[in-house]
């Protein structure tokens, strides 16, 4: 039975993705902040946030956090995330009905319905969705946990609201399927993925695969008598329900539910050289380079590994910079002014790294196109200059 799971090469994994997956900590709340004025519209980070406030029981300004990451999170379409983080708000402040009605009006006007998921979520009556809303029970998973086993009562209908699993077949279903001259692939699970085998409701059911998480992982179910209540007080729920699911065909369909289709976009690694002149008595003339991760058209990302000894071991927050994007191999050049307002050392590295954020001034015109482009592209073109990167970056070593 082949695998296909390739988890990404840390060198792929933005500052980003680092916080979010807890390889990158920021346990100061102003430290924090800065990185959102760079991000301003990032679902991820102000939820993120919103953790950290509520862990260090700020809970008013969690709160207004995480009702800011669930807007975000509507904007992108993703419902069942700003659901998760209107549930957060809630526990902390009890909603009103008129708060609860104008969630409801956004999600319904403005969510997605693209996928079965979306339109789960979007397509409720406002008595529906409260009503499940209520009955989910949130859960946090480190990597390497299995979330199910084969053979046990399915209990427990899950989402997944962030992280990576993997959903493996049982050993003797794998076994069948390739007597019969067939395989049946590992599945990769991510955010919007639904699993657990409760259908049909009324009758027991046991779990037919193996599910472990990859990532730390966030999830939200609900039990099975619980989902039967609910169905059968709001049949609509139930039938929402199955259209998400697939025919029970198993040689064609590993899955009972439907897999979001999802190829893993990386913050582009682009190449930038840094000029920062002194801006008082004392002060260095720094030169130094290095790749350039979370581009965005307020700022940017940048890691300074041991190449640049100097830059490294500096104060860089509140310098200015004017700075060199190479966007595709010297083909596309970009010269940038802007200030570096965050700061933070990665320590607990072998070759320990500085990360920095620069916001950049005001773009003229051209320049925020170009950029927009670039970072917008299609998933194809973003492949492809990955490709082209790490091409130059082999080249480069073996010359």
């Amino acid at each position: 039975m082949k695998a296909a799971i390739t988890p990404p090469g840390d060198h792929h994994l933005s500052a980003i993705q680092r916080i979010l997956a807890g390889s990158l900590t920021i346990s100061a709340p102003e430290e924090f902040l800065e990185l959102l004025n760079l991000y301003r519209e990032d679902p991820f980070l102000h939820r993120k946030y919103a953790d950290l406030l509520s862990d260090l029981k700020c809970y008013d300004k969690a709160a207004e956090s995480y009702a800011e990451a669930s807007e975000l999170f509507i904007k992108r379409k993703m419902n069942l995330q700003a659901i998760v983080a209107k549930i957060l708000q809630w526990s902390i402040q009890k909603a009103s009905h008129h708060q609860g009605r104008a969630f409801y009006a956004l999600l319904h006007e403005e969510g997605g319905r693209e996928t079965p998921l979306q339109r789960f979520w979007a397509r409720m009556s406002y008595p529906e969705l409260v009503a499940v809303m209520r009955r989910l029970v949130r859960i946090r998973l480190k990597a390497g946990i299995q979330v199910t086993h084969v053979n046990e009562p399915a209990e427990e209908l899950f989402f997944i609201v962030s992280g990576t699993l993997c959903e493996m077949p049982s050993p003797d279903r794998a076994g069948a399927s390739e007597r019969d001259g067939f395989e049946i692939e590992t599945v990769l699970l991510g955010p919007n993925d639904v699993f657990g085998e409760v259908f049909p409701l009324h009758t027991p059911t046991t779990t037919l695969t193996e599910i472990r998480s990859l990532t730390d992982v966030e999830l939200v179910k609900i039990t099975k008598p619980v989902l039967y209540g609910l169905c059968d007080k709001y049949p609509r729920i139930g039938a929402a329900l199955v259209t998400m699911r697939k025919p029970e065909n198993r040689k064609n369909c590993s899955r009972c539910w439907q897999t979001v289709r999802r190829a893993a976009r990386y913050g582009l690694p682009t190449k930038a050289e840094i000029h920062c002149a002194p801006m008082r008595s004392g002060q260095k003339i720094l030169d130094f380079s290095g790749i350039a991760i979370d581009l965005s058209l307020g700022g940017m990302c940048m890691e300074i590994t041991e190449r640049a000894p100097s830059a490294r071991n500096e104060n860089l927050k509140g310098r200015l910079v004017q700075l060199k994007l190479d966007l595709l191999n010297e083909v596309v050049l970009l010269k940038l002014t802007g200030k570096i307002v965050w700061q933070h050392r990665r320590k607990q590295q072998a070759c320990p790294a500085v990360l920095i954020g620069i916001r950049f001034d005001t773009l003229n015109e051209m320049d925020r196109e170009m950029l927009a482009e670039y970072c917008m592209g299609s998933l194809g073109e973003q492949n492809l200059l990955w490709s082209l990167w790490e091409t130059s970056i082999k080249s480069g070593k073996s010359g």
